[in-house]
């Protein structure tokens, strides 16, 4: 029996979607619980992407259900304090971007990680967007053809303030 590797989300905002949305496509992952402080955000979280679990304190999930990996899907100011958590107790961590409110921050962060021996990643949520995925899937197939030269261009959120990305 194939053993799964066991993970769980911190987060029910705009970019999660893509997340947990992409965790279902890897056979070996199974995420088993998210954490968000709306538990309407989260309930909606999981029954789209059958994950069983929801805690409103992250804390008391990483506790509770002793995951392989956390994926971090909140806002920069939360990454530090996150990472340390899961990091003491040995749990690798891939975190969202921008990883930190400064870039001393970021270096505390990667040297945390580091100290504890955990494998840590930053992610980039943009290759999760179903645009992305569809315009790789059409090149792979030969549809668009040999591509010379591309522009591409679209509005880029702060992901600061409010309404900082397109709603969804």
């Amino acid at each position: 029996m194939h053993m799964k590797i066991k993970g769980v989300g911190i987060g029910a905002g705009y970019f999660s979607p893509f997340q947990y949305e992409a965790w279902t496509r890897i056979p070996e992952v199974e995420i088993t619980a998210l954490c968000n402080r709306d538990t309407g955000k989260g309930s909606e979280l999981m029954r789209k992407f059958g994950i069983p679990h929801h805690y409103s304190d992250f804390r008391e999930m990483i506790e509770k259900e002793k995951p392989d990996f956390i994926d971090i899907i909140t806002p920069p100011e939360t990454h530090l304090e996150m990472t340390k958590f899961a990091a003491d107790r040995g749990i690798n961590v891939i975190c969202q971007k921008p990883l930190a409110p400064t870039f001393e921050e970021a270096v505390k962060i990667v040297d945390y990680a580091r100290e504890k021996g955990i494998r840590f990643m930053v992610h980039e949520n943009w290759r999760f967007q179903p645009w992305h995925r569809e315009l790789k899937k059409l090149i792979q197939d030969g549809v668009i053809g040999e591509i010379h030269f591309m522009n591409w261009r679209k509005r880029m959120g702060d992901g600061w303030g409010e309404n900082a990305y397109i709603p969804g």
